[in-house]
């Protein structure tokens, strides 16, 4: 009954999560067009290039929430209201030391780079520079901020978590219809109205967490046993998710120094695409998240590997669903949605940047089961060189003459790699076979895929590439990929837990 309770929450949380990211995807994709057609192509890549170098740093927002996420519901699970209260005490501290530690970093090193060596045209460098201010703060926010939506998630209150999320994406969309009104430099005046919404974001997630969660003072108590392994535990995934973010922000200013901004322009708008589409698989990792390290905790080891097998296959098949209609109409979705103004490689860099995302959604799976058991040093150690080892070999293909798209290829190719080694280490330190992580995850992946790309590809010959293509297209590829999730995807005991939580929720309606 306690099995069946928790599948339940897992699909009503994503249920909760999934109404958070369309509403945030429509949003997204409408006030792309509007910056770029506001700023110009030049500022675009300019606040593209300025805003994605101190966004480098967000990593942290991911890696401490997890962290913080998997001790809540670890010492909750074994010391209730007491555990927490410790996780807390301790999380504060330590995400306010990571504050001034990285203040100093941009304030010193970040700051130099922007004037010294960053490529921004010289009329636009005092506008840069204010932009840059404006960002540090706002990521000095988000990083606060992660003590209190690390305690959110852990206890699975994701209705708050994604009514939050839909404030804050409108406030972003007021910004930018008012931004094409104001009189004052564009540029400026948007980094300032976002600053603003990180600060109201800031506000609500304490506001609520301290009311509903974390309802107690702070503890100053030198926990050592805590303390260690918090920070062990943050560190490691500080330098794996580190050297996985250079795969995106150090690139991107790798092109800025060979190409200027307008190839940080196209490379931004097919982040934005990867980034909307990556959000669908995000969702089920975030719900699945918390009931993986509770069970890991619990002992429940047959839980955690029914819900690393579902998850992994679940969020391949839902990206592979978007992506590949997207993919075979991709000129016609940039036209409908930038217009006339798409900078040059736009279409290439989409593509390959939502194929890595692809490859990449296997990944968090495997990240989860590691960090559930604590055990992510060696984990982190061999990820990170895999990445690490991504910028030198891109710098090397550059330096050679070769054009901007080599990086994205490199990176789909280093991906590939990447998903080995993740796979490895995480056997080593969870009990699972190799050929049963075959046979019930990457097998009925590809399978999945070349089934599923092939009506999509008929389809785009016959109707060709219009707005009915991609409606036609969309419609039959979900319908047949929602089969093929089924039928090939999900084996027999899945399919029977499928049909038990559907049949529940039909009663219950």
């Amino acid at each position: 009954m306690e099995t069946a309770s928790n599948n339940k929450l897992i699909a009503k949380n994503t249920v909760f999560l999934y109404i958070r990211m369309f509403f945030a995807l429509i949003v997204t994709l409408y006030t792309s067009r509007v910056v770029l057609q506001t700023l110009g192509v030049v500022d675009f890549g300019v606040y593209n290039t300025v805003a994605g170098f101190v966004t480098m740093f967000s990593f942290l927002n991911y890696t401490l929430s997890a962290s913080m996420q998997r001790f809540y519901n670890f010492e909750g699970a074994r010391f209730g209201r007491e555990g927490y209260k410790s996780v807390y005490s301790v999380g504060l501290i330590i995400h306010f030391l990571v504050v001034i530690a990285m203040l100093l970093l941009l304030e010193t090193i970040g700051l130099w780079y922007v004037n010294n060596v960053m490529v921004v045209p010289v009329e636009r460098l005092a506008s840069a520079n204010i932009l840059f201010q404006t960002s540090v703060i706002s990521l000095s926010l988000l990083v606060m901020s992660i003590p209190y939506t690390g305690a959110i998630i852990a206890i699975e209150r994701m209705d708050f978590y994604a009514i939050a999320s839909i404030v804050e994406t409108i406030l972003k969309l007021v910004c930018v219809l008012i931004l094409p009104h104001l009189k004052y430099d564009k540029l400026v005046v948007y980094g300032i109205l976002l600053l603003f919404v990180s600060i109201i974001s800031f506000l609500m997630y304490y506001a609520y967490a301290k009311k509903e969660i974390l309802n107690f003072s702070v503890e100053f108590k030198y926990n050592k046993s805590l303390i260690r392994q918090l920070l062990s535990f943050s560190s490691w995934n500080v330098v794996g998710t580190f050297a996985f973010m250079l795969k995106g922000q150090a690139l991107n200013m790798l092109l800025n120094f060979f190409f200027g901004p307008v190839i940080n322009a196209a490379r931004g708008i097919a982040f934005q695409v990867g980034n909307a589409i990556s959000s669908f698989s995000s969702n089920i990792t975030v719900a699945f998240r918390p009931q993986i390290v509770t069970s890991y905790s619990q002992e429940n080891y047959l839980r955690v590997s029914f819900l690393f097998y579902i998850q992994s296959k679940i969020c391949f098949a839902l990206m592979a669903i978007l992506i590949i209609p997207l993919i075979l109409n991709i000129h016609y979705v940039l036209e409908l949605w930038l217009g006339d103004d798409i900078p040059e490689y736009s279409y290439i860099f989409t593509v390959l940047v939502l194929l890595d995302s692809l490859i990449c959604s296997l990944n968090a799976p495997c990240t989860q089961v590691v960090s559930a058991t604590g055990k992510i040093k060696g984990y982190q150690i061999a990820s990170s060189c895999v990445n690490l080892l991504l910028l030198p070999t891109c710098w090397l293909f550059l330096y050679k003459g070769l054009n901007p798209t080599s990086t994205f290829i490199i990176t789909v190719i280093f991906s590939i790699l990447n998903q080995y080694v993740c796979v490895w280490q995480m056997l080593k330190v969870f009990q699972m076979e190799t050929l049963e992580y075959l046979k019930k995850v990457i097998i009925p992946c590809l399978l999945f895929v070349l089934l599923y790309i092939l009506p999509g590809y008929v389809l785009s010959l016959i109707v060709g590439d219009a707005l009915i293509s991609l409606l036609v297209i969309t419609g039959v590829c979900v319908i047949w990929g929602l089969v093929l999730i089924y039928y090939v995807l999900l084996d027999t005991s899945e399919q029977t837990q499928i049909k038990q939580l559907i049949r529940r929720n039909i009663v219950e309606f």
